[in-house]
């Protein structure tokens, strides 16, 4: 009995202590330490692992560590050295994946020797380990690169020489951003870039081709790119980008992986470029891209400095000639009484005497403009007392006639025998280099014709003008003015004549508005008005009313009387709360309603910006007035482009599309739509939804089960009754049921922000209203913001559908959009479908909805009936370059994941693959075939290359294989895409019938 108890104690503290094994968080391990087999694994370990307990018994450590890791072997002699071992490896799951651990591991003495192994998942802690260390390079690389600035101000600041400053920045860029190479060139006549400046491996540089001409493949680099767009262009990888093939080897051998461009100006106008290259991948990010754009900025300015450096030294060697010839002006003058003693001859012409006695024992103090330059001289001169010399550069002074001059003044003491304190100084006139760099800095903020702020002035004041009106609670005026009929002007008088006219349109603004006004000039005959401190539109009123008198006023052209007249816009912040470049836009566009306007009386040449202007045009106005009326009248109308499902190959919905029957022929809605304002499309938008519903209930009631899509425009979402209108309109129709209306979403950067948008969307899905997205793949935005929107279904763009027969590299990209919307589980629908080669390739993909003239082209409602009933979409032309460059890249992407996700895939050889059937097939039609196929077979090649390696070889040749699998394949899709091009023009001009010289 006594021994039966003990056996159930025993018992039960064992599967006490199993229990606490299999509970706990790591993965626990006895291992046999001869032959590290699994004596024994808590359940954990197996969950890690994917085995079952029994599978795991019968394997050893090495049957799980990875083949790339010694760490057992090092970990096992750590723990006979020191009795405990600790270390990192990585571990393989029965399903092949791997996952970083850490091993703790320590001996055992029971009944014999064990290994006890503790085992932890790490691989969280690894993700922020490097997650952690991307961003402490980020923010290193960002803390070199603002310190490259900020040193390359310092000595813009300091150089006076150009080739000193070139040379000194692109040491700067490669020692403080660690940069591999730095260069500064421009292109020559031929549009060859010359070296200016260059810093790092010169090899790389000798003999290098740059372009700055886009017709070269020697121009496609950022430097010339760069040059022709005038903005910053980098390259993220040699190795990835096409583009970059003429230098990808060079680079390569210099260590150059990423590099980037940015234009120099000079004097307002692009001068030079600035080029860098990087060791690393991707190394531009935005951050970097700010901070290279303000370097390039800064640049710009230091040379604009060095040339009005260059200038003054000029205007300094002119009044040196003069001094050589003439003599400078000396006084003698005596402290503490600060009297001029002596002067001579030049000083009082300087100063404007007549005689010396207007000089001679007069306090200086009535020379100096102000007691602040009185003082300064001053204590100048007390430092040369006790120094013995000193200098003064730009002293202002006032002649006994008033004037002003500026001198130099070089000071020295005099040591005198009656203990009386003088000092003599020399004192050269330079009033005419100190009124040149003055016209230089107002030449570089004025209008050269009439002497007004020009654009770069206008940008700083507006800036001023805002925040001043944002601080004072006062309206700002931001007017546009253009003169109407000036080229007339011009072609009768003569440029002579319009430039006077400009100069005296400009006399008559500035002199109407207030002190507090700016009136600006940006060129030709437009100008630019800054109304500030308006407290209220009845003050704005009198400003204006004073405008139009001003410039309603005849002006004297060549001795005649002619009158102009004038166009303004405006718009008012903070009305219009806007940024500076939006408000002067908004002001353009409204100058150009006030053109439209039929008549110019009673204020009629002012218009005041409003939401509606859009980019209105002459006729705009007009044409709103002509559609309302048509949409009253009956002259707007839908036509209907069935879509087809791919599961049935029937016709299961339609769309509704606008046509406006206007003077004779059908309009779409491309032609007019922008056009309209928000009334106007509202209307339209009330229009369909009411005309497509009422159709769709006629076919549904004669026995056709289809769906409608309706486009819906920004401006209804807007509206916050939008939602409560369509299930009005749909309650009048109870046979068409709330999944038989789909509204396609348009504009969808325009209408993420505002909630009242996402609410209707939320609503109208949550009664069972479709919503799809259209035109998805037109804008990066788009894609980036789906998650965010209650979406059934995207429509791709058909953009990127009709240009797949002349370019089968671009199918990559649908691709990419159909998984988008596989990932996301909603339907696809594919618009553009014109040919029957984009109906076998879309069979392939996982399509739900073909739409486009391959089906049928709009149809008018009496003809929809007996073409649903009848239609059955055909099985399309499957001898295309785009089907079997669908199937290539299946086969090529099933190769680049292998080596990613380290499994085996079934090799395709180059005889099977659909490419080499159609490149033999149409050898006769394509140019440059042979180096087609040869590449081609490159890219198989790599492929069993991969397998190989994938069996027996290391992760870092997998990479290797891979990045080449990846530039051939791009290379091959490319020179594919080109070839296709050249066979359907040869085929297009084979087609044309011959032309005839009769």
């Amino acid at each position: 009995m006594h021994s039966t108890t003990e056996y159930q104690q025993a018992e039960t503290k064992l599967k006490l202590f199993r229990a606490l094994l299999d509970n706990s968080s790591d993965a626990i391990e006895v291992l046999d330490p001869v032959t590290l087999r699994f004596l024994d694994i808590n359940a954990t370990g197996c969950l890690a692992l994917g085995y079952t307990r029994e599978e795991l018994l019968s394997m050893s450590i090495y049957d799980i560590d990875t083949a790339y890791s010694a760490a057992p072997q090092n970990g096992l002699a750590q723990l006979w050295e020191s009795g405990h071992a600790l270390f990192e490896t990585i571990h393989r799951r029965k399903d092949g994946s791997t996952f970083p651990v850490e091993v703790n591991v320590v001996p055992v003495e029971l009944d014999k020797p064990y290994l006890l192994a503790t085992t932890r998942d790490i691989s969280k802690r690894k993700l922020l380990e490097a997650a952690q260390q991307d961003s402490a390079r980020r923010l290193q690389r960002i803390i070199d690169f603002s310190v490259l600035l900020s040193s390359a101000n310092e000595a813009i600041a300091q150089m006076e020489n150009e080739a000193d400053l070139l040379r000194s920045l692109c040491e700067l860029a490669v020692h403080h951003a660690h940069l591999r190479l730095a260069w500064i060139g421009q292109p020559d006549s031929d549009g060859w870039f010359q070296m200016l400046a260059a810093v790092g491996p010169m090899g790389y540089l000798a003999g290098i081709r740059i372009s700055a001409s886009a017709e070269l493949p020697e121009g496609q680099g950022p430097a010339g790119l760069s040059w022709r767009d005038q903005k910053l262009v980098y390259n993220a990888s040699f190795t990835k980008n096409p583009r970059m093939k003429p230098w990808a080897q060079r680079a390569e051998a210099f260590g150059i992986s990423a590099n980037a461009a940015l234009p120099i100006f000079r004097g307002g106008k692009r001068w030079a470029i600035l080029a860098m290259g990087h060791g690393e991948d991707n190394i531009f990010d935005a951050d970097l891209q700010k901070i290279l754009t303000d370097l390039a900025k800064d640049v710009g300015y230091g040379l604009d400095r060095l040339d009005i450096l260059r200038r003054e030294r000029e205007a300094n060697a002119f009044n040196e000639v003069l001094l050589n010839t003439q003599s400078s002006g000396i006084g003698v003058i005596r402290f503490p009484e600060r009297i001029f003693e002596k002067v001579n001859a030049r000083m009082l012409e300087m100063f404007g005497a007549s005689s010396p006695e207007d000089l001679l024992g007069h306090p200086i103090r009535r020379f100096y403009l102000d007691e602040e330059t009185y003082d300064r001289v001053g204590a100048a001169n007390q430092k040369v007392l006790s120094e013995g010399h000193g200098m003064l550069r730009d002293v202002p002074y006032r002649r006994l006639d008033g004037a002003v001059i500026y001198v130099d003044l070089s000071v020295q003491r005099l040591d005198g025998t009656d203990g009386v304190q003088r000092i003599l100084g020399t004192f050269v006139d330079v009033t005419e280099r100190h009124r040149l760099v003055d016209d230089l800095a107002r030449q570089s903020f004025s209008d050269m014709l009439t002497g007004l702020p020009n654009r770069r002035a206008l940008d700083a004041e507006i800036s001023k003008a805002l925040a001043r009106s944002a601080r004072q609670e006062r309206l700002l005026a931001v007017g546009f003015l253009d003169i109407d009929d000036f080229k007339p002007v011009n072609d009768t008088y003569g440029h002579d004549a319009g430039d006077d006219l400009l100069k005296e349109m400009a006399r008559r603004l500035q002199g109407t508005v207030r002190r507090t006004d700016t009136v600006a000039r940006l060129g030709g005959d437009e100008f630019v008005l800054l109304l500030e401190g308006l407290r209220d539109m009845d003050e704005l009123d009198q400003v204006l009313a004073r405008l139009q008198t001003a410039s309603a006023q005849p002006f004297n052209i060549k001795g005649e009387m002619v009158r102009i007249q004038a166009s303004l816009g405006l718009t008012i912040y903070p009305f219009d709360e806007a940024d500076a470049d939006l408000l002067l836009r908004h002001a353009d566009q409204a100058m150009y309603a006030a053109k439209a306007r039929p008549s110019r009386e009673s204020g009629g040449w002012v218009q005041l910006y409003h939401p509606d202007i859009g980019n209105v045009s002459m006729g705009d106005e007009l044409l709103r007035r002509d559609f309302l009326r048509a949409l009253a009248s009956g002259a707007v109308t839908l036509r209907y482009q069935p879509l087809v499902a791919m599961a049935t190959d029937r016709v299961a919905g339609l769309e509704a599309l606008t046509r406006w029957n206007r003077e004779g022929r059908e309009v779409s809605p491309d032609k007019f739509l922008s056009a309209l304002g928000v009334r106007e499309r509202q209307a339209l938008g009330r229009f369909v939804l009411q005309t497509g519903l009422r159709q769709l209930a006629q076919w549904r009631e004669a026995g056709l089960d289809l769906f409608l899509s309706i486009n819906v425009t920004p401006e209804e979402l807007d509206q916050p009754g939008f939602t409560d209108t369509i299930f009005s309109i749909l309650a009048a129709y109870p046979s068409v049921p709330p999944k038989s209306l789909v509204l396609e979403v348009l504009e969808i950067g325009e209408i993420l922000e505002p909630g009242v948008a996402l609410e209707h969307l939320q609503r109208l899905r949550g009664a069972g209203v479709k919503i799809a997205l259209d035109d998805v793949g037109s804008a990066y935005a788009s894609l980036l913001r789906l998650k965010n929107l209650p979406i059934d279904e995207i429509k791709i763009d058909q953009g990127f559908i009709r240009e797949l027969s002349n370019k089968p590299q671009d199918l990559i990209f649908v691709e990419s959009l159909v998984n988008l919307g596989l990932a996301m589980g909603v339907l696809i629908t594919v618009e553009g479908v014109e040919t029957e080669a984009h109906i076998a390739l879309l069979r392939e993909m996982k399509i739900n909805y073909l739409q486009g003239y391959a089906i049928a082209r709009p149809l008018q409602a009496e003809v929809v009936a007996d073409f649903v009933r009848s239609f059955v979409l055909g099985v399309g032309d499957a001898d295309t370059p785009m089907l079997a460059l669908y199937q290539h890249l299946g086969w090529v992407r099933a190769a680049a994941e292998s080596a990613m996700n380290h499994q085996g895939y079934e090799n395709t050889e180059l005889a099977d693959c659909p490419i080499t059937t159609w490149l033999h097939a149409h050898a006769s039609e394509l140019t440059g075939v042979e180096a087609l196929l040869a590449e081609h077979e490159t890219v198989h090649i790599l492929g069993r290359e991969i397998l190989q390696v994938r069996q027996n070889g290391t992760r870092d040749e997998l990479h290797r294989l891979l990045g080449q699998l990846h530039g051939h394949s791009h290379l091959f899709q490319e020179e594919l895409g080109q070839a296709v091009q050249g066979m359907r023009a040869a085929a297009a001009a084979t087609a044309l019938p011959p032309s005839s010289n009769a």
